[in-house]
């Protein structure tokens, strides 16, 4: 049944429409054939009425005999009847004796056959519809005629009458286009769209441009779907581009401990080795203590430097609490970057590793990117509580530069470390913000809701 249902809608709309249609024409024709009746009671007991008022004439006096004084004794002849019409009254040769104003045009509607007593529906020469009765007076040699115009009487609705059999064909073939219409403008784009969404790959297709010829609502919905195909295609692009930052990062890592494992540690266990084969060399006398000190020092060296590497893989300080951690990073990154930091944290604020993690790695990307982009020599950073949200804040002197804080817009342009921050805040349920200006430096703000105030509530 929903396969057929545009069909179904387009027979819901075409029906109650011939129903309105012919229910219309049928009233019409029942109040036409009652306006009938009216008329044709209207002029039989007009008709009785004058011809049995004249019965209780003196008929001696008929004719030329009848004074005007005993004519105006029947107002009808004088003034006319009260509704529309005329009465006459005529001999039986058909020789009008007298009549009431408007019977001007009895000559052009009379017919000897019509019946006697009864009213009937008569044309003239026009066209024009009449309804007329005739009936004779007490002696059968003098008929009253009384008749009435359809035009008079029935005014508008004659002329709608008329007019019916085209209104019904103008009406039909409004329907007819009015279904066309639909027909082309709705249903036949609205399937075309439905089939072109079936075959669209999502985040490889576009869809077409809207469609000139469909009703606006489809043209909007097609620039909708456009709008939402290019921003899948736009994302899937940006996926692919972030996947592809992710395993160059990740190379790029693996690259850097590799040349520093090269250029540190293992450079250093050589030496240490050699020493070592030195002292085998030298025996068992001075020498031999000698260089098995030079390799104990190596040996120390190494694992001071391993450790420095491990302590930046996985800082072992954030496990002493938001407030050494961050002072001890503070003063790592100071030395590292060779730039002043001033670190303040309110004691009564408590993270959670994950969140102190994320923090962690913000200020390093944060002071790394100060000093590398805008030449940073001096820093304040600061974490607080305000509102109800844990805020973590640095700015530094730096040159500064315009923000442009849209997730996909960093990732396209290349700002990969605005990026990382960024997406660390989503993921702990924060914000990022930034206020910066080419020449005032820049201010990164960190917000997180308090997770301790919002328990306690």
């Amino acid at each position: 049944m929903r396969r057929h249902l545009l069909l179904i809608i387009t027979f819901a709309i075409l029906l109650p429409a011939l129903a309105v249609l012919l229910v219309s024409g049928f009233g019409l024709m029942q109040h036409e054939w009652a306006m009938e009746s009216v008329a044709r009671s209207y002029v039989q007991d007009m008709a009785e009425n004058v011809a049995s008022r004249l019965a209780g004439a003196d008929t001696r006096k008929w004719g030329s005999e009848l004074t005007s004084i005993e004519i105006r004794r029947f107002r009808v002849f004088t003034w006319g009847p009260s509704l529309p019409g005329w009465v006459a009254v005529v001999s039986a040769d058909g020789r009008i004796l007298f009549s009431s104003p408007g019977a001007d045009n009895l000559a052009a509607i009379w017919r000897p056959n019509i019946p006697i007593g009864r009213a009937v529906e008569i044309k003239d020469r026009d066209g024009n519809l009449y309804t007329i009765a005739v009936n004779p007076v007490s002696g059968g040699d003098r008929y009253v005629i009384a008749a009435v115009a359809w035009d008079q009487l029935l005014g508008p609705l004659v002329r709608v009458g008329r007019l019916w059999p085209i209104l019904i064909l103008l009406m039909a073939v409004g329907i007819l286009l009015a279904l066309w219409a639909l027909w082309k403008w709705l249903i036949v784009p609205l399937r075309d769209l439905v089939e072109e969404i079936e075959t669209l790959r999502w985040g490889k297709d576009l869809p077409a441009l809207p469609d000139p010829v469909a009703v606006s609502e489809i043209g909007s919905l097609r620039t909708v779907l456009y709008r939402l195909a290019r921003t899948a295609v736009e994302r899937t692009l940006l996926r692919n581009r972030y996947v592809n930052d992710i395993v160059r990062v990740q190379e790029g890592e693996k690259s850097r401990i590799a040349r520093e494992l090269h250029d540190g540690p293992i450079q250093n266990i050589t030496a240490m080795i050699q020493q070592i084969r030195l002292s085998r060399m030298a025996g068992n006398g001075e020498g031999m203590h000698r260089h098995l000190a030079i390799a104990e020092e190596t040996a120390q060296v190494v694992v001071r430097e391993l450790r420095e590497m491990c302590d930046e893989l996985s800082p072992p300080w954030i496990d002493l609490g938001l407030e050494q951690a961050m002072t001890e990073l503070a003063n790592r990154l100071a030395r590292h970057y060779n730039i002043f930091i001033s670190m303040d944290v309110d004691d009564s604020v408590e993270l959670g590793r994950e969140r102190l993690l994320s923090l962690f790695r913000i200020f390093q990307e944060g002071v790394s990117n100060a000093v590398r982009h805008g030449q940073a020599t001096e820093m304040r950073a600061e974490v607080f509580r305000k509102d109800g949200s844990v805020v973590f804040e640095f700015q530094d002197n730096g040159k500064g530069f315009e923000p442009d804080m849209n997730y996909e817009t960093l990732r396209v342009e290349g700002h990969r470390g605005l990026a990382n921050m960024l997406e660390r805040m989503m993921l702990v349920g924060g914000r990022l913000e930034v206020e910066s200006r080419p020449g005032n430096g820049a201010l990164v703000r960190c917000v997180m809701p308090d997770v301790q105030e919002a328990a306690a509530v």
